[in-house]
Order: structure tokens, then C-alpha cells, then sequence
């Protein structure tokens, strides 16, 4: 039975389904018996792992982290930066044809951060580790001289802001071009301005 499979494997179930439900039908719609039809397990389940909605919602911050956003540091290894960036751009457009509703979740994460200060807290720690590893990613270009001089937090913190663009294909048809092709040009965007753009040196 579902309910006898090891405790890690129901944790992903539950988030899973918590996941779909509240990007499907919003935070403040979604009850628990939601997740618990969604999830094929029982209400006793659900219960067990988390005490409450909320307590759901802010685990699947950190599931959302682990689950849907690419591993950088993975990805990394020893090549060029813009390389690097470019491998991350394939990894969240295949992300993006496969569980496109992930990036939906990020919207409830913005919604919420406005009115809890724990959930505010949650994703301002996410996006913080985000656009350090970019951040990181790009200084290391600056200091193997791939980039020209710049601020490499600014700069993480465009390319980051420029990729959730892509949450606009996941709510809206856009048919002068795809989500695909969005994502790559505007990595290129990025790296070109990198390389011999205008962006405001490090001061």
C-alpha cells in the first residue's frame, strides 16, 4: 500500500501533490483534504508529516528548491562561466517542458511572502542562495577574465529576474515565439552584455 512506502518517498508524494493543488487552485483555496485526494494517501498521513496548510506550504518552499531548480553547483564543474549559464538555461527549459507548473508555485511563493513573515523569510533564503550561486558563477568569469569588470550580484541579480520571465509562458500564450527560445536568447543577451555590454563597473 501507498501508505507503507518509506518515509522520504511519502514526504515527495505529499509535496508533489501539494504542489499541484496550490499552483491549480491558490494558497487560500486549497484545504487539506485537497492534498489528501490529490496525494492517494489518507488524511492521518498527511497529518503526520505536517500539522497544518501552512506548515505544508512553507516545507514545499524548500522541496521546490530541491526538486524543480537545477543544480548549479552540479552543472559548474570546470567549465567557462557562460557555458555554465547556458547549461543552466537547457536544464530549466527541459524543467519547463516536463513540470511547467513549478514555476506557477513561484507565484503563490511571491503572493504569500507579502502577508506571512515566515514565508517571506523562506523565500527571501531561496532566492538569496540563487543569486549567490550565479553571482558566484559570474565573478568566477570576471576573475578568469571571460567577463569584463562588473558587479557580480547585480548582474546574478538580472540574470535571475530575466529567467522568470519565462513564468509568463507558463500563464499566458505567446505564439511569436516559445518559451524555448525566450530562454536562450535572453541568456545570450546576458552573456554578451557580460562580455562587452554597458552594465555598471564594480565600485
Amino acid at each position: 500500500m501507498a501508505e507503507n512506502r518509506p518515509r522520504a518517498e511519502r514526504q515527495y508524494q505529499i509535496m508533489e501533490a501539494a504542489l499541484h493543488v496550490f499552483v491549480n487552485k491558490g494558497y487560500h483555496a486549497t484545504t487539506m483534504q485537497d492534498v489528501v485526494l490529490q496525494s492517494g494517501l489518507s488524511k492521518g498521513a498527511i497529518y503526520h508529516h505536517y500539522g497544518s496548510k501552512r506548515e505544508l506550504f512553507i516545507s514545499l518552499i524548500d522541496h521546490w528548491e530541491e526538486h524543480s531548480f537545477p543544480d548549479l553547483s552540479s552543472i559548474a564543474g570546470d567549465r567557462p562561466a557562460g557555458e555554465i549559464l547556458r547549461e543552466f538555461v537547457r536544464e530549466i527549459d527541459e524543467t519547463f517542458r516536463n513540470r511547467r507548473h513549478v514555476f506557477m508555485a513561484e507565484l503563490e511563493f511571491w503572493a504569500m511572502s507579502n502577508s506571512d513573515d515566515e514565508i517571506r523569510q523562506r523565500t527571501t533564503l531561496l532566492y538569496s542562495k540563487i543569486l549567490n550561486l550565479f553571482g558566484q558563477v559570474i565573478q568566477d568569469g570576471v576573475n578568469s577574465g571571460e567577463f569584463r569588470s562588473l558587479n557580480a550580484q547585480m548582474a546574478a541579480l538580472a540574470v535571475m529576474t530575466s529567467l522568470q520571465g519565462v513564468i509568463w509562458f507558463s500563464i499566458f500564450e505567446h505564439s511569436a515565439f516559445s518559451a524555448s527560445d525566450y530562454l536562450t536568447e535572453v541568456m545570450e543577451f546576458m552573456i554578451q552584455g557580460f562580455t562587452r555590454g554597458q552594465l555598471p563597473d564594480a565600485g
